[in-house]
């Protein structure tokens, strides 16, 4: 999306509260439909304190007209929110886009009209002199000492779950990208899913995994969550298997958790974010960054590179916290600890981290054929804790870490 007026309006629409430092006006914008959705989300925004595009369509909807009709616009709106990347410290400079652009335009009128003898030569002057001396007035981002005491003293809270020793060592705090890593087959969604089992009691979680079923997700689920082997899930052997599977179900569907098995862009997981988020905290696992849909025309390096600097934003931008699987290169030799300097095709997942936590089995080759395993937890990296190493069982048959 390349013009300015859009990317101003997805970025409102994305986050409401940009309205309080949105200095520019509609007359700013020179496209009339622009205009009108500029107006009608500034309306929302000044009497609800937050923009809803349902709401907003029932609410204002005698202010449609046969010029700005309701479909075309809520769709356009709809758009604007799926297109947009969020980058709110460039906020401004799009503003100053806009204003210069507008400027540039008026100056562009003044010209034509005297080339066509609208206007003198004195009143063009005029113009151009008035045009030059408008200016707009931005946030210089100056803090009171009020304001600089309560954000050095605000603390994000801690996310903590059952593995003590390494939750109390990564010490991963709300607005966190996580980085969880691994070589192929070596438990890195069962690991993911241990978590969300653990965490979506107290948490909204959203799972995005792109390359394994939502039956076989619910599966894993259910069997950590009642110890029992996934092979009896659909066959219990005895009465006492069968209501400790139902009774999982029952555990599981209580739990605050969405599942999204399909292909996903930056962009839609952004706007599930968004929608989440606004119900509280929001822990998010994305199985793995490689499936991300990116764009055609780039290699695969500045795909990844982009899609991880998206995401980091997003941690920042919205309510939640992220948690990205990412694969080892396959160059790596298996029998030594894996290193930050490994994480797959792109330097910018060990740049974006907070928290890099790198899974091992020396073992993996011989482990194969084996149901528990001896799994290394490494924390590569940490800003807010410390680097350590621990160890946890893995039994393949039920899907839990212990």
């Amino acid at each position: 999306m390349n013009n300015i007026e859009d990317t101003i309006l997805g970025h409102l629409l994305l986050k409401p509260d940009l309205f309080k430092r949105t200095v520019i006006t509609d007359k700013y914008f020179l496209n009339e439909q622009n205009k009108f959705i500029f107006n009608l989300i500034k309306k929302q925004y000044e009497e609800d304190q937050t923009i809803n595009i349902v709401g907003l369509a029932e609410k204002y909807k005698n202010e449609f007209t046969t010029k700005n009709p309701i479909n075309e616009i809520i769709n356009r709106m709809t758009n604007l929110l799926s297109e947009t990347m969020l980058q709110i410290n460039d906020y401004d400079y799009y503003q100053e886009l806009l204003f210069k652009k507008y400027i540039d335009n008026q100056m562009m009128n003044s010209i034509n009209k005297f080339k066509t003898q609208q206007i003198t030569v004195d009143k063009l002057l005029e113009n151009i002199h008035e045009l030059e001396s408008q200016s707009i007035k931005l946030s210089d981002n100056k803090l009171s000492s009020k304001e600089i005491f309560t954000l050095i003293n605000s603390r994000n809270k801690n996310i903590n779950f059952r593995f003590n020793k390494l939750s109390k060592t990564a010490n991963i705090q709300e607005h966190d990208l996580v980085i969880i890593a691994a070589r192929t087959g070596l438990g890195k969604s069962g690991f993911c899913l241990n978590l969300i089992e653990n965490l979506a009691a107290d948490y909204n979680c959203l799972y995005f995994n792109m390359e394994i079923s939502e039956k076989q997700l619910y599966q894993r689920l259910v069997s950590i969550n009642s110890g029992i082997e996934m092979k009896y899930l659909d066959k219990p052997q005895t009465e006492y298997q069968e209501n400790k599977i139902k009774e999982a179900c029952e555990n599981i569907s209580n739990k605050k958790l969405k599942i999204y098995s399909q292909g996903q862009t930056v962009a839609t997981i952004r706007r599930k974010i968004m929608n989440e988020s606004k119900n509280g905290h929001t822990l998010v696992f994305i199985d793995h960054v490689g499936l991300i849909k990116a764009k055609k025309d780039s290699t695969l390096y500045e795909n990844l590179t982009e899609i991880v600097k998206e995401l980091r934003q997003i941690s920042l931008d919205y309510d939640c916290t992220i948690f990205l699987v990412s694969q080892l290169n396959r160059s790596a030799d298996n029998k030594q600890l894996p290193k930050i300097s490994e994480l797959k095709d792109t330097g910018e997942l060990e740049q974006s981290a907070t928290t890099i936590i790198l899974m091992h089995d020396e073992n993996q080759e011989s482990n194969l054929s084996v149901d528990k395993v001896k799994i290394t937890f490494l924390i590569g990296k940490n800003r807010n804790g410390s680097l350590g190493m621990m160890h946890y069982e893995y039994n393949k048959l039920n899907q839990r870490f212990d």
